[in-house]
């Protein structure tokens, strides 16, 4: 199967973790989808990923990871250091790992939405976040909706071919 339609850069193929428990299925964005199992990230392309037969793993070299926005506040809390971890695999590649939420900053910043009923007070967020991205190979992408976090995460799937593209050049 194809990975680029001719000569453009843009993903045909949308490699998606088996894990994922709620997925997304970019209907439109004219791409298939294929279950991997992926060592690190939700999402990734096929060109930027190498597979390991034996395991049957693919280990990515740039991927998104998808949070709900009780999944991120979890990562935050009693997940942290299976979230770090998981950051930790992201620490050579050349780009960050993305971390989309499906819930907007201000929505977490106002105590509203999956914040409503946390003990966790929005500056721990922030600094939480901050000292992430100082420290690990990530950066955390909010949008408004599940919707819009999909079309967030092919977008920067996209951007990521394009890059690979401009450095192959």
């Amino acid at each position: 199967m194809a990975e680029m339609r001719d000569a453009d850069p843009i993903p045909t193929t949308v490699l998606r973790d088996t894990r994922e428990q709620h997925p997304w299925t970019f209907d439109e964005c004219a791409v298939e989808t294929q279950d991997v199992t992926l060592l690190t990230g939700d999402y990734a392309v096929p060109a930027d990923c190498t597979h390991d037969p034996e395991s049957d793993t693919h280990y990515p070299r740039f991927a998104v990871e998808r949070k709900s926005g009780h999944d991120f506040l979890t990562a935050l809390t009693w997940e942290r250091d299976r979230f770090t971890s998981e950051s930790r695999r992201a620490a050579e590649w050349s780009q960050p790992m993305a971390v989309v939420v499906e819930t907007s900053w201000q929505t977490l910043l106002r105590n509203r939405g999956c914040m409503a009923w946390r003990d966790i007070h929005p500056s721990q967020i922030v600094g939480t976040l901050s000292a992430w991205t100082d420290h690990y190979n990530v950066a955390f992408h909010f949008a408004e909706s599940r919707r819009q976090a999909e079309l967030c995460t092919y977008l920067l799937l996209v951007r990521r071919s394009l890059l690979r593209r401009r450095e192959q050049i």
